[in-house]
């Protein structure tokens, strides 16, 4: 196919339509990039990456409308809406990368096989931030100043339950929470009774469709109504995803300056990607493993931190302060200060929403030792975390990229080509999904 040329501005590089062949990484998408049935893809503005370019022919993509620099042209390219991009053929520095990289694996044991294997799919991802957002984009935060913080309390912090308890929003659910709850513990609701529940919220359900018609799921036909979605996916694992997202309205009113929304929610949703697409890893395991719950679990891996930064945020800036401050994983922190650590509180208030068995023990226990390591959920919450926090996915207030466990690279059956093939068919999906919960993110 040859190329066809577009109407280019006078300071942007020339669109063209370029075949699938023709395509290069760090070519910037002009148009967004659609299946035949209008799904989307990737939307304009991608800067196209090495693994992008290897999916597009799992992804039955013909062509795509690139910017592409002109001959002669000096200076740093325009791309969409007037953001400065880099040139299109610069060079990715992975020397400067591993250098600035190193100190976010500071306590992990790069010589162990897994720690080495993160680091290697992050080193790629890392020099393009480097390329795109400057020499100290991957900076740690400095110490923090603790005459800067509030007071710390007089008492001790109260335990995980009693949190739990004095919360009148974690014990009073909406009533569409309660409703999809009643319908995936009912082993003989039907999948109308389901599509009822869920499309009570005109919001959620709208979401579960832009999900379903996701990358997520790669569908070849749009899925445009509840009851299709119900049919295709399955009662019990939408309403499971349902339940999921619901959650993330409950978490409107933190505090300002412990978390950054946007960030801990791309965190989450990292993860969720990352998990769900560990699963062909474990196929021969003989446990049935659905992509729906797994999504859930890391969705809400991080959700007690959110219960933490709302109920106890005088007791939470001195939690990130002493993280930083002595350079340890902020779990740990957590558990100095507060005598408990964020996934001991995440896993006791799925229990207390009633959350599948499974998916709460993965939250409890994402962090977990060698007997919960030897658990597949646990398992791939614990790699799928430590992955989104080397890949730089956002962050839930953790800085440093966790110690990957030995027993669970054994238990998922992983290997460095394995985890890179989960985590390049993710970094797809998990923009896509991004957009779908943040829709006005950048």
């Amino acid at each position: 196919m040859t190329s066809k040329e577009l109407q280019p501005g006078p300071d942007q590089p020339m669109k063209q339509r370029l075949s699938l062949d023709a395509l290069q990484p760090d070519m910037i998408l002009a148009e967004d990039l659609c299946r035949e049935d209008g799904i989307l893809l990737l939307p304009r503005g991608t800067v196209l990456s090495s693994r992008h370019v290897a999916l597009l022919p799992s992804w039955q993509v013909l062509d795509a409308v690139a910017w592409v620099a002109l001959p002669g042209r000096d200076g740093p390219d325009q791309g969409p809406e007037g953001q400065q991009q880099p040139p299109e053929d610069a060079p990715l520095d992975l020397t400067a990368a591993a250098k600035a990289l190193a100190p976010r694996f500071a306590l992990t044991d790069r010589e162990d096989i897994g720690q080495a294997a993160l680091f290697s799919v992050a080193l790629p991802r890392a020099a393009n931030l480097l390329l795109r957002r400057g020499p100290h984009c991957l900076d740690l935060p400095g110490p923090v100043a603790l005459d800067t913080l509030p007071p710390v309390p007089d008492t001790p912090a109260p335990g995980p339950m009693a949190i739990i308890e004095s919360d009148p929003k974690l014990t009073s659910l909406p009533d569409v929470f309660v409703r999809i709850s009643e319908v995936l513990h009912d082993p003989n609701s039907t999948a109308k009774e389901a599509a009822g529940a869920i499309g009570k919220d005109v919001s959620l359900s709208a979401k579960l469709l832009q999900l379903v018609n996701s990358a997520f799921y790669g569908f070849p036909v749009k899925v445009d109504t509840l009851s299709r979605a119900v049919t295709i996916v399955g009662s019990r694992q939408l309403t499971t995803l349902a339940l999921g997202i619901s959650v993330i309205g409950i978490f409107k009113d933190l505090p300002e300056g412990l978390v950054e929304m946007r960030a801990f929610w791309k965190h989450s949703i990292g993860c969720g990607i990352i998990a769900s697409n560990l699963v062909p890893a474990t196929a021969d395991s003989g446990e049935n493993l659905e992509v729906e719950r797994l999504f859930v679990a890391g969705l809400l891996h991080d959700v007690g931190r959110l219960v933490l930064y709302r109920n106890l945020p005088r007791h939470c800036a001195h939690v990130l302060a002493k993280a930083r401050n002595e350079g340890i994983p902020l779990r740990e922190a957590e558990r100095a200060v507060l005598g408990f650590d964020h996934a001991t509180l995440g896993g006791m208030l799925l229990r207390r929403w009633r959350f599948p068995d499974n998916l709460e023990r993965a939250v409890r226990h994402h962090h977990g030792g060698p007997t919960p390591m030897g658990q597949l959920m646990p398992a791939m919450i614990h790699a799928a975390d430590a992955a989104a926090n080397a890949l730089l996915l956002g962050s839930s207030g953790e800085v440093y990229v966790p110690a990957l466990s030995p027993p669970a690279w054994t238990t998922l059956g992983l290997t460095p080509e394995r985890l890179e093939k989960a985590v390049a068919a993710a970094d797809v999906q998990a923009a896509e999904i991004i957009r779908v919960f943040l829709p006005d993110d950048a």
